[in-house]
């Protein structure tokens, strides 16, 4: 997967709405062997069980059951244009849905590292549009919510700090985010 990638909302592949909320949409993009790849970005209708307000984006390929395989690694032509158009769509959720932030998980540690780097590497572009905030998710609950437990796990002492990420951080690898959530910065 690319590192140099360059966000820009002028630069986007043609979105198809799946849905009228702005939830689900769908676009193709051109792989290296010149094919292209229908890739679908889905917000949840539900927010984070332990952050109100907070709506997680997946995107992918979907696989034989209808499902977002967002642990496909396809090898994209322009993956500048892959991300700025899974982030225009999050950017135009969040205009019409103004009290809800955007979660996209780094699934593991490489895609938070590139995740995390694209963010920097676009900070100025970005943080012109959203408030940025990283997570370190230190116990798997706040990954995967209460349902993965049985009582009497103490689920109030759970507390997420979310921290605001600031231009030029360097990764540490023992605090290394690996959710990030998008607000849309008050215009």
């Amino acid at each position: 997967m690319a590192v140099a990638v360059t966000i820009d909302f002028r630069n986007t592949y043609q979105v198809e709405p799946v849905s009228d909320d702005y939830r689900i949409s769908k676009f193709n993009t051109i792989l290296k062997d010149g094919t292209s790849e229908e890739l679908k970005i889905k917000i949840s209708n539900n927010a984070h069980e332990l952050m109100p307000n907070v709506y997680n984006l997946a995107f992918g390929p979907e696989d034989d059951k209808g499902k977002i395989n967002d642990k496909a690694e396809l090898p994209h032509t322009d993956y500048s244009k892959v991300f700025s158009t899974i982030l225009f769509e999050a950017y135009t959720y969040l205009r019409k849905h103004k009290s809800h932030s955007i979660g996209i998980d780094g699934s593991d540690m490489n895609r938070a590292i590139l995740y995390f780097r694209f963010i920097q590497k676009n900070y100025t572009y970005l943080a012109d549009r959203f408030n940025i905030y990283g997570l370190k998710y230190y116990v798997r609950i706040t990954r995967f919510g209460k349902t993965q437990y049985q009582n009497p796990f103490d689920f109030d002492d759970i507390f997420l700090k979310p921290q605001l990420i600031e231009k030029g951080e360097k990764i540490n690898f023992d605090s290394l985010y690996n959710f990030f959530v998008f607000g849309l910065k008050k215009q």
